[in-house]
């Protein structure tokens, strides 16, 4: 049977969201699925973390029709979840059976949104006996315990506790996604529980990236908390947030978020995240626009320009940071733009650092350049880095040719080494490379 362009384009679209649109949940309660930690899982939660059915049937009204349509159109398929009946035990080992048997992507993509559209509190262990062993990086999987967290909450959380599958974040995730505050509530009371998988280290990035989803403020909120609670870390979580919050913004847009946020070190971090994107399609602009700024984000944002300008033109990258007043950013631009020109051209790029006058960022560009060239020539790697006029640096480049050299030719490189009247800490760290 031939398909419509149309149907197929659906398949390959339908995002996992579009599950919740299907799902048919029961809100009664099953004693069979509790848990050994059932006081925990009734804690701040009288809902037991379900995505509101009533929600659902209000945002799907107009698109269950045509998904329905384009599901049900492979006569293969049993469209009873579709229409809201839950899958029994034999419909779910039948379908399990054919995903696994299929070859086609989109057939076993098709195969699977009907699991999903039939799950339910009752089925979804069931369910996963299915599909526990895919790939566990594979969307299926993911797809699966992000839907049992968003509907299932703290005892979907629970179970990937007792599995050896990594499924504990995503559940996490989704439930956090579907109903943050009773996810949030739960978060706060892991102390009480003994069970050291379920610490909040382990499960704080799945509460962001969850919030990420729907209310990119409230992580940041959230965030905030963790950090003022004594977790120095908490500022890098901002990675995930700044990406979904300023995927639909331009340059300008996406900086003035990023210079909005509440301390430096979320400024800084979500510079990191957002604006490569905007190098590697415009690194001019991109540069104009990091170089403009006078905040406490500009090195960084330097930094990423660069690195990210490196990579597609390092000889324009290497120009444009040479050009910049000193600064940290700059000089770590530099470094890497050597690295990646010494990869293309090695002659124009020892050429370029001829060119440069005696400086910080000069060290550094020639520690790229040394960082590349060893490789293929390290004796003249060595001469290189011997030219570096700050002491730490240039023994760091030192060891790191002085090893590849060891690694190449052992005899030519003792020679050398027992003549180079290096410091001994220097010469041992060559030689430990052997």
């Amino acid at each position: 049977m031939i398909r419509k362009p149309l149907q197929t384009f659906v398949w390959i679209l339908l995002p996992v969201i579009t599950f919740f649109l299907g799902l048919s949940l029961r809100p009664d309660h099953n004693p069979e699925l509790e848990t050994d930690n059932a006081k925990i899982l009734t804690q701040g939660q009288t809902s037991r973390g379900l995505v509101n059915r009533q929600s659902i049937k209000s945002k799907s009204s107009g698109n269950n029709n045509n998904s329905a349509e384009s599901i049900s159109s492979d006569p293969k398929l049993n469209s009873s979840a579709l229409s809201g009946t839950k899958l029994n035990s034999t419909s779910i080992k039948r379908i399990g059976q054919s995903i696994r048997e299929e070859l086609n992507p989109l057939k076993r993509r098709q195969l699977f949104n009907e699991l999903l559209q039939g799950m339910t509190l009752d089925n979804a262990r069931e369910i996963r006996e299915q599909i526990k062993n895919f790939d566990q990086d594979s969307s299926e999987f993911r797809d699966f315990h992000f839907v049992w967290g968003s509907m299932a909450g703290a005892e979907a959380v629970i179970n990937g506790t007792k599995t050896s599958e990594r499924d504990l974040h995503v559940t996490m995730t989704g439930w956090a996604s579907t109903d943050p505050d009773q996810a949030i509530a739960w978060f706060n009371d892991l102390d009480k529980l003994d069970d050291k998988r379920l610490s909040k280290d382990h499960l704080k990035r799945s509460i962001v990236e969850g919030l990420a989803n729907t209310d990119p403020d409230r992580a940041i909120n959230f965030i905030s908390t963790l950090k003022e609670s004594g977790d120095k870390d908490a500022h890098r979580m901002i990675h995930d947030v700044a990406r979904k919050a300023t995927r639909s913004m331009n340059l300008e847009e996406a900086g003035a978020w990023a210079e909005s946020l509440p301390d430096e070190g979320m400024r800084q971090s979500s510079i990191h995240s957002i604006l490569p994107r905007f190098a590697y399609s415009d690194p001019e602009s991109a540069s104009k626009w990091a170089a403009s700024l006078d905040s406490d984000i500009s090195s960084t944002a330097i930094h990423k320009v660069g690195e990210a300008w490196a990579h597609r033109d390092p000889p324009a990258s290497a120009e444009w940071l040479s050009s910049l007043p000193e600064s940290q950013g700059a000089n770590t631009g530099l470094e890497t733009a050597l690295h990646h020109w010494a990869g293309r051209d090695p002659k124009a790029a020892s050429e370029h650092l001829v060119s440069m006058p005696d400086s910080v960022g000069k060290d550094r560009a020639i520690r790229g350049f040394v960082s590349k060239v060893a490789h293929e020539d390290p004796q003249s790697a060595l001469i290189w880095a011997d030219s570096i006029q700050d002491e730490s640096t240039r023994n760091g480049a030192l060891i790191n040719a002085g090893q590849t050299f060891f690694r190449r030719d052992k005899s030519a490189a003792t020679e050398w080494l027992q003549s180079s009247g290096l410091p001994a800490s220097v010469q041992s760290e060559i030689i430990r490379a052997r």
